[in-house]
C-alpha cells in the first residue's frame, strides 16, 4: 500500500536543502494547472521562500506598468529553457521568476497548497550560483518585496 502524498509531502520537503525547482498544482490559485516554483529554503530548515515560474512574461510587464509598479518588471528573473529544459513544452522558449510575489511559507502551509490529487515533483536542486544571486537580488530590490522577504533573502543565499 502506497502512502499518501500529504503524509510523505512533509519528509520530502524537509530534505530539500537548497535551492530547488518544483512542480506542483497550488490549491490557493484559480488556474488550475500546475506549475513550476523556485523552493528556497530558510535558515530555520521548516520553511521556504517560493517564488512561481512562468512564461506569461508580456502579461506581468503590463500589469505592473497599469499598476503603476514598471520597477518591479526588474525583478522577474529570466530563467534559460536551454539549462532547465523540462520548462521548453510549456513556456515557447522563455520563462521567467516572479520575485515580485515571492512568498514565505512553513512546511504546513505549503503542504496545504499542494493539490495531491495532482502530484509533486523535485525537479532539480541544482540552481546554479549565478541564478541563486539574480533571484536574491532581484527579491531585494523589487519594490513589492517586504523587508521581512529581504532579510530572509539575504540568509538563505547571502550575496
Amino acid at each position: 500500500m502506497e502512502i499518501p502524498l500529504k503524509l510523505r509531502l512533509p519528509l520530502i520537503l524537509k530534505k530539500i536543502k537548497s535551492f530547488s525547482i518544483v512542480w506542483f498544482q497550488d490549491n490557493n490559485l484559480t488556474n488550475p494547472s500546475p506549475h513550476w516554483y523556485v523552493l528556497i529554503p530558510v535558515p530555520d530548515k521548516s520553511s521556504f521562500l517560493i517564488a512561481m515560474i512562468t512564461s506569461k512574461i508580456e502579461n506581468l510587464v503590463r500589469y505592473y506598468r497599469r499598476t503603476k509598479q514598471p520597477k518591479a518588471a526588474d525583478s522577474l528573473v529570466k530563467i534559460s529553457n536551454d539549462e532547465f529544459s523540462f520548462l521548453k513544452h510549456q513556456s515557447f522558449g522563455k520563462s521567467v521568476v516572479n520575485c515580485n510575489e515571492t512568498e514565505y511559507l512553513d512546511i504546513s502551509e505549503l503542504v496545504h497548497r499542494i493539490d495531491e490529487t495532482v502530484g509533486f515533483k523535485v525537479e532539480t536542486e541544482k540552481v546554479p550560483e549565478y541564478l541563486r544571486k539574480e533571484i536574491v537580488t532581484a527579491i531585494l530590490n523589487s519594490p513589492m518585496t517586504s523587508p521581512f522577504m529581504h532579510k530572509l533573502a539575504k540568509a538563505a543565499n547571502p550575496i
